[in-house]
């Protein structure tokens, strides 16, 4: 019973939308069905958000985040194993009790970075697992660069390691995290790195031979040079001025390499965004009208008037094709015509305006004319013509009716631009050539061509070096007819239809 009362409400449509056809085609075609104005009113205000960089919400985008963190991962792993597989040959030349606890240490950083990195590709650690291997990575670092190991010349101290330039491996080490596209990990690697290092430096002020100094003591206490550098120099002597200046630089180079971060993950957001928006308005738009939206809407927003190629298409016999047809054959029969069709006018750089019923209505020179215009409709036209023929053919092959279909073609000025309301803009072509293209499509029942072509279109492509009678095969000049609203006849160009 609901499949009857869905039929019947189909084809109420589908003699309501011919109806409607007709007072469109009066229009000037200036209006869509109610669906395609809230589909396109949708698509906007996405596209407008977007385009102010509002950050998309599917749990995708979250999910691809998250790949490229595990990636990001992977090259600090690959990045680390690498520097220490060169470290590991380096020390391989030396002494054994040097080598050993240089072999170590390289052991010990190598089981670090991939611990985390294997046990949250398999999602046995999350945030926390890997929050914890930073950390005694910090610590670890921080002991390398600070304790002296036991086979230094004697007399080598904790003192002096902490002023030597081996602090510049922490923010190797900072720089590293960035790779991982997270700016939590970035923010911790800088907060343990900060908290080793200063632990590091109460361990060493802390011992009894400790020698603390700053720039200010020996500025204030008017210090000789010599006792100065004889102070520096000292073994045992620890700057506190260099440490703050260590202090200053772990906490700017965290907060420069989080907000990259931050920035870099923005920018992707707002790409992926964009391109969503992009990917979803050319479903609906033409791809030349998507691209003129994505580069500034304002350019589309300024009425012109322009010379243009306009050309109607409309299936023939369409009410008893379908009028035993279910509703969801009757919608793939629609959409796999206009999808041709459209595919045919997207490959010679066409705009397809709008889909009325079973008709397509299109035009070459939007949004800005090019100079082959014409040409390109009338090869459209021809392409479309084969497009059918061949799926005719596959059809036939199934066992299914064939498919006519009659094309109108016009050349000349049109009324380019937005038309409606600003909360609700379409984006079309006007004024008499349009309405002449869509009587001339009409002409085809009367004449029994598949094309009818004006003669000013016919011209423009002859203008252009071009021989028409080759690009569409069989195409002749028919005598002037009458078409309705113009008084005066119109020269035209037939296909004859088989």
């Amino acid at each position: 019973m609901n499949s009857v009362v869905a039929f019947s409400n189909l084809l109420t449509f589908n003699a309501a939308g011919q109806h409607k056809k007709e007072r469109t085609e009066q229009a000037g075609y200036h209006e869509r069905s109610t669906v395609m104005r809230a589909w396109s009113s949708l698509l906007r205000r996405s596209f407008e958000a977007t385009a102010q960089g509002t950050r998309p919400t599917s749990s995708n985008v979250t999910d691809e985040m998250a790949k490229e963190q595990l990636t990001g991962m992977a090259y600090i792993l690959w990045g680390r194993l690498a520097a220490l597989l060169i470290l590991s040959f380096w020390a391989a030349t030396l002494p054994f009790e040097r080598s050993s606890g240089y072999l170590l240490a390289i052991a010990a950083f190598a089981l670090l970075g991939v611990a985390p990195y294997f046990l949250t590709k398999r999602g046995l650690g999350g945030p926390a697992v890997v929050a914890v291997f930073v950390f005694l990575d910090a610590c670890l670092l921080t002991y390398i660069l600070i304790v002296p190991p036991p086979f230094y010349v004697e007399g080598w101290t904790p003192q002096i390691n902490l002023r030597l330039t081996n602090f510049l491996f922490m923010g190797i080490y900072l720089v590293s995290m960035a790779l991982s596209y997270s700016p939590w990990l970035v923010v911790w690697a800088g907060v343990t790195s900060l908290l080793a290092w200063i632990g590091g430096f109460l361990w060493i002020a802390g011992l009894p031979d400790t020698i603390l100094s700053s720039s200010r003591d020996t500025l204030d206490t008017g210090m000789s040079s010599e006792a100065v550098i004889t102070l520096f120099l000292d073994r045992n002597t620890v700057s506190v001025t260099a440490f703050f200046s260590q202090i200053v630089f772990l906490v700017l180079t965290t907060l420069i390499l989080t907000v990259t971060v931050w920035r870099s993950r923005h920018l992707v957001r707002s790409q992926v965004a964009a391109e969503r928006g992009r990917t979803a308005l050319s479903r609906y738009f033409s791809p030349n009208i998507v691209k003129a939206l994505s580069r500034s809407s304002a350019a589309l927003e300024k009425p012109v008037v322009q010379p243009a190629a306009i050309l109607f298409a409309d299936m023939v016999g369409f009410t008893a094709l379908t009028e035993h047809m279910a509703p969801a054959e009757l919608i793939g029969l629609l959409r796999e015509f206009h999808g041709r069709l459209a595919q045919t006018t997207f490959a010679y750089g066409g705009t397809v305006d709008k889909y009325i019923g079973d008709e397509i209505m299109v035009h070459f020179g939007t949004p800005e004319p090019q100079d082959d215009d014409p040409v390109r409709a009338l090869n459209c036209a021809a392409a479309m013509i084969e497009e059918i023929r061949v799926w005719n053919l596959a059809r036939t092959e199934r066992g299914e009716v064939n498919i006519s279909f009659g094309i109108g073609a016009h050349y000349g000025n049109v009324v380019v631009g937005n038309i409606g309301h600003a909360q609700r803009l379409e984006y079309t072509v006007i004024g008499d050539t349009v309405n002449v293209a869509s009587r001339l499509e009409r002409l085809t029942r009367e004449t029994r061509s598949k094309l009818v072509a004006s003669d000013q279109l016919v011209s423009a492509v002859r203008e252009r070096g071009f021989d028409p009678a080759i690009i569409v095969v069989g195409l002749r000049s028919d005598e002037s007819h009458h078409v309705r609203g113009r008084d005066q006849l119109v020269s035209v160009w037939c296909l004859p239809g088989d």
